[in-house]
């Protein structure tokens, strides 16, 4: 077999001989056609040199710098007020049409009622076969979505705490990382800021007052900083107050977002509780029934307002007049002028976020539940084919607005699909990787997510690689695991890091404030790790010694042992898969088994004491980080058997006595 291998790999031996050669040549007919345009290939381009090659549309780019001046289809042509209508009423439309159950669940119902007939007659009445069979369904239902929230979403910490790292360096001196798109930063750090923002805001379980002065208290912090920095270097704040609010600028948009998209997550959770089927305007509950007038409410209110937008758009309205006056007979800072064409386009914001809400207020209504999951595809080609099709310069602030809804609408109603595209990206992401490398443009500087290339290809693949990253993200094809459990004291570092690190970067400059901003990790990584060192680590400690003064040590040790015995017992029970305490950690189904286990798996004891109590809650607030964990450490499953039995042992003495 190995003289029979020789002559295959001589031939392997001259074939990569011969494409050397090739390479070679091809090379220099390269360097003779970049020599004739007087650009040498290993010195750095210039803009006049790459604009030479803009005719290779694959390889190279027209916008060689990204200012967002020119398009070569602008926001006020006929192409695009004609798109934007048509757009808009294939979405809704699309969305109308959910409202049909699937074909294959009818097949499914049909396949449920030979069972249900076959039930009948097997001598089960009607109303039993029914009710068995709703019974079957809704716990099918309810036991897939438990599963599903309980998981904890691990892809969220990390996506949050690497933004965090992304902005660090755009802001403290890095900008050249943004303007090349190094590692498809632009591609995926704002993004998955707004994305991971939409979700929290679904997974927070505080009111909207609790929520709102939480941010504002993180938007206080931040700018507070940004301020004694720009104090200790004299830098004139007074008449430049927007820089000095600066990166809490995200924050304040979280501020306005929450009122105005709390009537959607109030909206998507009666979706949640409801088990009526596609259109709750139908039940006949009191408080479902107000719950949904107030949806159908907000619902209009947005239509009204993205129409009226709509019907000023298509008639080329923009400001542009009025806005350019105040801003040139008056005096205003740096940063307003910088951001003043965005309210040119105040319309088209409010057909894009605006429409948005009203989308997504509309499918909670119409939707059915077999449908849920187009939803956010919808409003993902809702708001990235505007990106494509009618650009503006700056556009990306009502687009990133749009991602925080959809990372809300998702988080409750997961892509269709995702599933298939986890496996697909975990079985062949070096595939994507590469996609991603020939989608990415290098010849093109700045930062093109804000400004938008000129021509419509080169937007499409600008916004390609966004919306491929975006889809991955939210179906949790990126989901890596926390063995070592990093993320806990990871987020707090990047809480602490994104209000500081612009202060750090004003005082000391670059790099060395990045540096002091990384630096900072290790102190988080100690404070958290000394915190949780002067707790115990058993979760039954102090349980089993109630009889420990009667019985003396030696038996309420061993009593003690049979409650772990048997709570341990409990736990394998519970799932499927089974759990441990340490699974309980970060896994609010196993939280919730093992707190039943704690209050009624053993006949000895209710092993419920303040520590099980204090584990259980650092354990629910670490779990609600990233998602909604309902449980109650105080009794979780009410009072053991052995207090009922000796309940009534008790009355019936009295009552025999």
């Amino acid at each position: 077999m190995p003289i029979l291998n020789l002559p295959i790999l001589c031939l392997c031996f001259l074939g990569a001989q011969s494409l050397t050669k090739k390479g070679d040549v091809n090379a220099q007919l390269g360097n003779a056609n970049a020599n004739q345009l007087g650009y040498n290939p290993d010195d750095v381009p210039t803009e006049t040199a790459l604009k030479d090659f803009s005719g290779d549309w694959l390889f190279h780019v027209r916008t060689t710098s990204c200012h967002g001046d020119a398009f070569d289809n602008g926001a006020n042509s006929y192409i695009s007020r004609t798109f934007l209508p048509i757009l808009s009423i294939c979405s809704v439309g699309l969305l109308c049409l959910s409202w049909k159950e699937k074909r294959e669940k009818e097949v499914y119902r049909l396949d449920e009622k030979n069972e249900k007939n076959e039930g009948r007659s097997e001598g089960l009445p009607d109303s039993q076969a029914d009710e068995s069979s709703n019974a079957e369904s809704q716990g099918e239902r309810s036991q897939r979505t438990s599963q599903e929230k309980s998981k904890r979403l691990f892809h969220v910490d990390f996506a949050r705490i690497c933004a965090v790292m992304c902005v660090i360096f755009e802001h403290s001196g890095g900008v050249s990382y943004t303007h090349r798109n190094v590692g498809f930063g632009l591609w995926w750090a704002l993004p998955y800021l707004y994305v991971t923002s939409g979700m929290a805001s679904m997974m927070s379980k505080s009111s909207i007052v609790g929520y709102v002065m939480r941010l504002l208290l993180v938007f206080t912090v931040g700018t507070l900083a940004n301020l004694f920095a720009d104090a200790v270097t004299h830098r004139d704040w007074s008449h430049d107050f927007g820089n000095t609010i600066f990166q809490m600028f995200f924050v304040v948009m979280l501020l306005i977002m929450a009122p105005l998209a709390e009537p959607l997550r109030q909206a998507l959770r009666q979706r949640s509780r409801s088990d009526d089927g596609p259109n709750p305007l139908t039940s006949g509950e009191e408080g479902t029934a107000w719950s949904t007038g107030w949806t159908f409410a907000f619902m209009m209110l947005w239509g009204t307002i993205s129409c009226a937008a709509l019907a000023f758009f298509v008639r080329g309205f923009t400001g542009d007049s009025e806005i350019e006056r105040t801003f040139q007979d008056e005096k205003v800072s740096r940063w307003i002028q910088f951001y003043a064409p965005v309210l040119r386009h105040t319309p088209i914001i409010l057909v894009h976020v605006g429409g948005t809400l009203f989308l997504s207020l509309l499918a909670t209504l119409v939707c059915h539940d077999d449908n849920t999951g187009v939803v956010g595809w919808i409003l993902l080609a809702f708001s990235y084919l505007q990106m494509i099709v009618v650009p503006w310069d700056q556009d990306s602030f009502a687009h990133l607005v749009n991602l925080n809804i959809v990372g809300m609408v998702t988080f409750q109603w997961p892509l269709a699909g995702s599933a298939m595209i986890a496996r697909l990206v975990n079985a062949y992401w070096p595939f994507l990787l590469m996609f991603l490398c020939l989608d990415s443009m290098p010849d093109m500087w700045g930062r093109c997510d804000v400004h938008s290339p000129y021509s419509t290809w080169e937007r499409f693949r600008m916004f390609l690689g966004e919306f491929t990253l975006v889809v991955c993200f939210i179906a949790g094809a990126f989901t890596p695991s926390d063995p070592k459990k990093v993320t806990p004291w990871l987020n707090l570092w990047s809480l602490y890091a994104y209000c500081f690190h612009v202060m750090w970067y004003r005082l000391f400059g670059s790099p060395y404030g990045a540096i002091i901003t990384f630096a900072s990790i290790p102190l988080f990584y100690f404070l958290l790790m000394s915190d949780k060192s002067s707790k115990p680590d058993s979760g039954t400690d102090g349980c089993g010694l109630g009889n420990r003064e009667i019985r003396g040590p030696i038996a309420a040790g061993l009593e003690q042992n049979k409650v772990r015995k048997h709570v341990a017992v409990c736990l394998s029970h519970c799932g499927p898969p089974s759990c441990t305490l340490k699974d309980a950690e970060t896994d609010c189904a196993c939280l919730r088994c093992t707190m039943f286990c704690m209050s009624r798996g053993s006949y000895v004891d209710a092993c419920l004491n303040n520590h099980t109590r204090d584990l259980c809650l650092d354990y629910q607030k670490y779990i609600n980080s990233t998602e909604l964990c309902e449980v109650d450490c105080d009794a979780a499953a009410g009072l053991p058997f052995s207090v009922f039995l000796t309940f009534g042992l008790l009355c019936s003495s009295f009552l025999f006595a």
